[in-house]
């Protein structure tokens, strides 16, 4: 087991990025006197033999404070814990990329470990918090067994700031080519929207997917939310155990400066109904954290609501549809009634955005939907006619990319292929789609600073939601199982 993950790690296709390149020994200028980023200059040497207690795949997220902290997760191989410690200290102005990677780490944190859900392996996880938001972070993981390169990350920016996002990444050339496409634009931090590694139950291939994520998800902060084929894995469990995120985990919310970011299953990992109570537990919740944001916006405190769940809520994918009325219905009350701004999604596999909308028509002051399907698996085909709802579809591998300020949200979608569909070089975009989402009015954000009441609604008969929403991710699974 260990000797097949070494050789997945030496892949050809898994190699760094030349920007990405580790830190391990003396060389290259002071990052200041290139203009480059602290820590990716050509301080490389040898890597140090793997063992078992090497850690790998390592990915960053953030449980607490987005601003002061940050949460690194990564696995050894084995059962037997080689212990669980992250050393960090701040990039001061000046180093030099030797001296980012040699001087000594000030700070010591020790984390927790859990087993990897069905492979004989440890998650291990440990929180940074205190940091100083001006300053980059370089840091290190692991135990006297066996320690990581050391990597740098970037404080994050509170008045404006860039996310990536895209959805159904897998682990193909298109897939390898979002990643170094949005390497290259480096945005803040990162949003996958569902259906990570298609591991369909095939436990190693989440191996390969987080050896690929990591020369970008160890510099990157990456914010996901679970799609249907999380549930292919011990109904997500396989999902859950290897990713770090706040709240419930696989559903959550955060503020990132003036922006509220609400995470949500969707219903994905729903497959009987013994799990009915979770999700009408998370939609309640959902309710409740959406009337609050609502009211802070009105209040001033933010500018945006960003809400973020694998499944589409309209779609023109050819053969698909929103194949769950119920709950679609239910999720529309709640975006409509506290006037979500962006809807962010992937499942199918188009690029598609919608005018603002609500209930599948246009709607002054509706959510704008932003389906990213083309992180990397294979694409689907498109309706011949656009829904009256729709702004924007094609068919192309790519990611989206946001700029966000106190008036506006600003959108632009890069493809990683040309025109033709062909794989550009690594690292090369082509512009697709650009568009913005104008900040709210004061009087419009008044009007749904309300009490929460979607999910109180009279006469709505919520055993046949949870019907509907198994039924929805049984025929998904066949359908994409070929045997439906």
């Amino acid at each position: 087991m260990i000797t097949r993950r070494r050789l997945l790690q030496a892949t050809p296709g898994l190699l760094l990025p030349p920007a990405l390149t580790v830190l391990t020994s003396c060389g290259g200028s002071s990052p200041s006197d290139s203009g480059g980023t602290p820590g990716t200059g050509d301080c490389a040497a040898a890597t140090p033999t793997a063992t078992a207690a090497s850690p790998r795949g390592l990915h960053v997220s953030w449980t607490d404070d987005p601003f002061t902290t940050r949460t690194v997760t990564w696995f050894t191989d084995g059962s037997d814990d080689p212990g669980t410690v992250i050393e960090y200290g701040p990039v001061e102005d000046g180093m030099s990329d030797c001296e980012i990677a040699q001087t000594a780490m000030p700070n010591r944190v020790e984390g927790s470990t859990k087993a990897v859900y069905d492979v004989d392996a440890l998650t291990h996880s440990a929180t940074i918090s205190g940091l100083d938001e001006g300053k980059a972070v370089r840091y290190r993981v692991g135990s006297d067994a066996g320690w990581s390169d050391v990597r740098v990350l970037q404080p994050q920016p509170r008045d404006t700031f860039r996310f990536a996002h895209f959805g159904d990444h897998a682990t193909s050339d298109a897939s390898r080519a979002v990643l170094a496409g949005v390497q290259a634009r480096a945005p803040d931090f990162v949003v996958i929207a569902g259906d990570l590694s298609y591991a369909n139950g095939e436990q190693p291939v989440w191996d390969t997917y987080f050896d690929m994520l990591d020369p970008v998800a160890s510099r990157l902060p990456v914010m996901t939310c679970p799609g249907n084929h999380e549930n292919k894995d011990g109904d997500g469990d396989g999902y859950r155990s290897r990713v770090s995120q706040p709240g419930q985990g696989t559903y959550y919310s955060f503020d990132h400066g003036r922006v509220h970011f609400c995470f949500s299953t969707g219903g994905s990992l729903l497959t009987g109904v013994a799990g009915a109570p979770d999700l009408l537990a998370e939609l309640a919740w959902l309710e409740t954290d959406l009337a609050a944001a609502a009211l802070r916006r009105a209040n001033g405190e933010i500018d945006f609501i960003v809400f973020v769940q694998h499944y589409t809520i309209w779609t023109d994918s050819d053969g698909r549809d929103p194949a769950n009325f119920t709950l679609v219905l239910l999720e529309e009350h709640l975006l409509v009634n506290y006037g979500v701004d962006l809807l962010a999604v992937g499942h199918d596999h188009i690029y598609e955005r919608s005018q603002p909308m609500a209930y599948g028509q246009p709607l002054a002051g509706g959510y704008v939907q932003i389906t990213q399907g083309g992180g990397g698996q294979s694409l689907y085909s498109l309706t011949e006619e656009l829904g009256t709802w729709a702004a924007f579809a094609t068919l192309r591998h790519g990611f989206t990319e946001y700029a966000v300020d106190a008036t506006a949200i600003r959108g632009t979608t890069y493809s990683v292929e040309n025109d033709a569909g062909e794989l550009l070089p690594d690292g090369e975009l082509q512009i697709i789609d650009q568009f913005e989402i104008p900040a709210r009015s004061a009087t419009d954000k008044a009007t749904y600073a309300q009490r929460p009441k979607a999910i109180a609604l009279n006469g709505f008969d919520y055993d046949a939601m949870i019907l509907h929403t198994i039924e929805r991710n049984r025929l998904h699974d066949l359908q994409e199982a070929g045997e439906h």
